[in-house]
């Protein structure tokens, strides 16, 4: 009934601003703009709007890099509609608030992309500018939600995209900005660095700092990739190509959290057992090269990172590689369990042949 009340208020202050209006053709955006303006006087009536046409509703200033329309801001965030109703959000409090919590799931900032050409333009008017530390919640208008370019925002208003079955609506972005860069990749290496002096993330049992014992960001099998030996082998000769190894492994983010592993005891100590899921070694179908492994009898694909400290290996050794997201799931990530651009580690142990 609060709802139906608001909803009357809002459109009966649209029906006033319009009657002032004067008897011109309307924009496709018009009707929009009259119910915006009615929300803001009842809801925030001392903001304005600023640049293209936003509301910053709340702030607070940073003092670190300042985020620009050429790179990636990581970010913490929630977005809501006019109703505070949470479309999508990074934090674990929302998720609870939501029934959506789940140990397994990664909570924490994320990457945007800031160029022109991919991101909203109501969204990048909020951001450029803002120095790492800022905090900002920010109303972006429907017709901003494009990333189409226009020098003002009556060239939004005016703007309709007949050919687009997307709906957009008034959202509210309320985020913090936690760093930014122009060059994602070494974005990455440079945390990757940062890694190997960690003391808090086990490898092997082993504090990081302990595990990878002075490697440094420098010392790169190749670009991104990096393999630390951790048991040597038992001979160290290389695999010929029709050889089927067996393997367990456990996948890990840089901040220690477990998204995958074949050994039943490290996925019940982290919240990923399943009882549908058949734990222990799994076989490794060896190839000519090494992006040509393949995992399984029916010889699944792996990802390159995977692939690539399994060729590092030899009969018996266990090991550690760590890699960029070039390796791995690139911009996009996999599920809730790990975020785009992300560094990913796998210690990975050849063991014998289980009994049938």
């Amino acid at each position: 009934m609060k709802n139906i009340f608001s909803t009357a208020l809002y459109i009966a202050a649209a029906v006033l601003i319009a009657g002032c209006a004067k008897n011109v053709i309307p924009g496709p955006n018009d009707a929009n703009k009259r119910y915006l303006e009615a929300w803001m006087q009842l809801n925030h009536p001392d903001k304005q709007p600023q640049g293209l046409g936003i509301y910053v509703l709340d702030g607070k200033d940073g003092d670190g890099v300042e985020v620009n329309d050429n790179g990636f801001v990581l970010v913490d965030y929630r977005i809501t509609d006019l109703e505070g109703n949470i479309s999508s959000y990074t934090d674990a409090e929302a998720a609870k608030q939501l029934g959506d919590y789940s140990e397994t799931n990664y909570y924490g900032p994320k990457f945007w992309t800031t160029y022109k050409t991919t991101i909203q333009a109501g969204l990048g008017n909020a951001l450029y500018g803002l120095k790492t530390g800022s905090y900002r919640k920010v109303l972006v208008p429907s017709w901003l939600m494009t990333a189409k370019q226009f020098d003002s925002e009556q060239g939004y208003l005016d703007y309709e995209d007949e050919e687009s079955t997307t709906t957009y609506s008034n959202t509210i972005y309320e985020f913090t900005v936690v760093d930014f860069t122009e060059d994602i990749q070494k974005w990455q290496i440079d945390s990757i660095g940062r890694f190997f002096s960690n003391e808090s993330v086990k490898i092997d049992g082993k504090p990081a700092k302990e595990a990878f014992g002075g490697m440094t960001a420098a010392d790169s099998v190749s670009t991104g990739f990096y393999y630390r030996q951790l048991t040597a082998p038992a001979d160290t000769a290389a695999f010929s190509s029709d050889t089927t190894i067996y393997i367990n492994y456990t996948g890990k983010l840089l901040n220690g959290q477990v998204f995958d592993t074949s050994i039943e005891r490290v996925a019940k100590d982290n919240g990923l057992y399943s009882s549908s899921r058949t734990y222990g070694p799994v076989q490794i179908n060896w190839a000519e090269k090494w992006d040509e492994i393949t995992m399984g009898s029916e010889k699944t694909d792996i990802i390159g990172g995977f692939a690539l400290t399994l060729w590092q290996m030899r009969a018996m050794e266990k090991g550690v590689g760590v890699f960029y997201s070039n390796y791995g799931y690139t911009y996009s990530g996999s599920g809730s369990t790990i975020p785009g651009y992300a560094p990913l580690i796998f210690e990975i142990e050849i063991v014998a042949k289980p009994e049938e």
